[in-house]
């Protein structure tokens, strides 16, 4: 969310061949502004015949309000950040339930806040979801909340969750029973600060997940009391940009095994200069130790390289992922990991600011990535939108990772395109991306201020799932129409570490490919995705699935059954040796 001011240092002169076939009508600059309700231009073009996506919020009974505080009038740039969704299994029914930050409320003049309740759905089946956030099973939030993060803290096989946002974090442990407990106090885990995303990993390989805690911003409510921004000559008053304010230091806590966390911060040499909105935690390189990549807004993207000492190795710009292609930092939020390329090794996409083209960076697998926006067909003249919560998934039953990005301005009345702004999908054609966006659904031909996305098979039908957090209004739940005709589903558990297995790599062949998938945390924006892994398989071939656990043993499963959700157990597959 970088201030459209220092824009001017952006480039001119990306329009490519192809880039009349990939733009939509909706993401134009010259587009009119168009008012909730009112749809896009590419609905025209639009069959709900193949839409890919069904828009079921409302027989789904998920009814839920982001609460950015904006109805209050303030232009705070804590109400521009908005919030995510965690698409989690709290009680082991085999169904991802949905959880939702609450975001909340800045009084007048700022001289007060307050959190809104977080809220979870549990999933009934069927698709449909009863709100279970009001009978004890989730306590409340004190603060102004943005994001949500699954991790199993205690290694006891229940998803815990950890919320993030304005005044500090909350670690919600899973009682195992349906109802969550508040232990962020015992746990070591009170802290001050704006807190956006976080990643949970074992980054020292003790067995435990360790936490990556990423901040925004300097600032309080009494830096913007009295303060203008937005178009001063005609007294238009809109949200402060972040260089207004300060870095805020990100965090890292080393999990000690008791229910403790410690911090490690400086010991691992984590960088205070950005300001964070975006983390995602894994094994990039392929060495098996944890990585970590930092999205920040307004300032260089940080990569650390992790090893089998302290302190990390930050090597965003010798990695290639500081900046955009032209050496220039910029506003980034969302992340996305995915071999998109299929030259099995994990590719980064970001979102970035109104007026810069989103960045996909290619790893070579050499410590290093390259930029490949234009070369993949991602860039153009499509760039006026802010883009947000963003994900890679196959979700045409392929074999290959789709792309969806959500947009939404960070300013109501002067930003460079509406404050309400179309959501984009592209199809993976081998590599190169085509803007299926018409062919979406409902959704695609509408405008929204999206936040927050998570994808998931939420009905278990091998077709993936979407969950848009919107600011103010309510969250959207989509139902994914293209499973593959053959389908298994991939879920891991780690033993003698994080049962999550974050860093592990699951593979397997199609149509005489190999096709490979990251166990991550901390991709999209502010949200949690389903960790389970839904592959394609061959007609009339049973191909085993092989696991590059964190600890580098590779492990080969066989007689996996299809159409269904198949628990991937460390220790209980055929060994294969060490991975190379």
């Amino acid at each position: 969310m970088r201030s459209r001011f220092t824009l001017s240092l952006v480039p001119v002169g990306r329009t490519l061949a192809w880039a009349t076939l990939l733009c939509f009508q909706g993401c134009q600059q010259s587009a009119p502004v168009q008012n909730e309700g009112e749809p896009s231009a590419r609905q025209q073009t639009t069959s709900t015949n193949h839409a890919l996506f069904v828009d079921i919020t409302k027989s789904s009974q998920v009814n839920v309000n982001y609460e950015s505080g904006h109805s209050d009038s303030n232009y705070a740039l804590l109400e521009t950040v908005g919030g995510g969704v965690a698409l989690v299994d709290f009680d082991h029914d085999g169904l991802l339930d949905l959880f939702f930050a609450g975001g909340g409320r800045l009084a007048p003049e700022m001289s007060a806040m307050r959190g809104e309740r977080c809220k979870l759905f549990r999933n009934v089946a069927d698709l449909k979801f009863h709100d279970v956030s009001s009978t004890g099973f989730v306590p409340g939030t004190a603060f102004y909340s943005h994001g949500v993060t699954g991790m199993d803290y205690n290694a006891d096989g229940w998803t815990d969750l950890l919320v993030t946002g304005y005044g500090g974090v909350q670690l919600l442990q899973n009682q195992g029973d349906g109802s969550f407990c508040d232990v962020t106090r015992d746990a070591g885990l009170e802290v001050f600060g704006w807190f956006t995303a976080a990643a949970a990993a074992d980054l020292d390989r003790d067995g435990n997940a360790d936490l990556f805690l990423s901040q925004y911003c300097d600032w309080k409510p009494e830096f913007e009391s009295g303060r203008f921004c937005g178009d001063a000559k005609q007294g238009i008053r809109d949200s402060c940009p972040p260089q207004d304010f300060d870095p805020a230091p990100d965090l890292l806590f080393r999990n000690s095994a008791n229910g403790q966390f410690e911090s490690i911060t400086e010991a691992a040499n984590v960088r205070a200069d950005g300001r964070g909105l975006g983390v995602v935690a894994g094994d990039f390189n392929g060495d098996d130790w944890i990585d970590v990549f930092v999205a920040n807004d307004a300032g260089n993207n940080h990569l650390y390289w992790g090893g089998d000492s302290w302190p990390l190795r930050e090597a965003g710009l010798a990695g290639g992922v500081a900046t955009n292609e032209y050496g220039l930092p910029e506003g980034s939020m969302g992340i996305a990991v995915a071999d998109y390329d299929g030259d099995l090794d994990p590719d980064l996409f970001v979102t970035n600011f109104e007026l810069e083209n989103n960045s996909l960076y290619r790893n070579d697998g050499n410590d290093f990535f390259q930029h490949m926006t234009a070369v993949a067909g991602l860039s153009g003249d499509c760039f006026s939108l802010t883009g947000f919560g963003a994900g890679f998934g196959d979700m045409d039953g392929d074999g290959w990772e789709d792309l969806f990005v959500v947009n939404g301005s960070v300013y109501h009345h002067t930003g460079q395109s509406p404050y309400r702004q179309p959501a984009y999908l592209f199809k993976n054609n081998q590599g190169r991306f085509q803007d299926v966006s018409a062919s979406g659904g409902s959704f695609f031909e509408m405008r929204h201020p999206a936040r927050g996305a998570a994808l998931g098979d939420l009905n278990n039908d091998g077709a993936l799932d979407l969950v848009i957090v919107r600011q103010n209004e309510p969250a959207v739940v989509l139902r994914g129409t293209q499973a593959p005709k053959r389908w298994l589903s991939i879920e891991l558990r780690g033993v003698g570490g994080d049962p999550r297995a974050v860093g592990a790599v699951v593979s397997t062949s199609y149509q005489g490919r190999q096709l490979a998938r990251w166990v991550v945390s901390g991709q999209g924006y502010l949200s949690q995705f389903d960790t389970r892994f839904v592959f394609p398989r061959d007609a009339d071939v049973d191909e085993p699935v092989f696991v590059r656990w964190p600890s580098g043993t590779m492990e080969r499963f066989d007689r996996l059954r299809d159409g269904r959700t198949n628990l991937l157990v460390e220790g209980e597959g055929v060994e294969t040796g060490p991975a190379s």
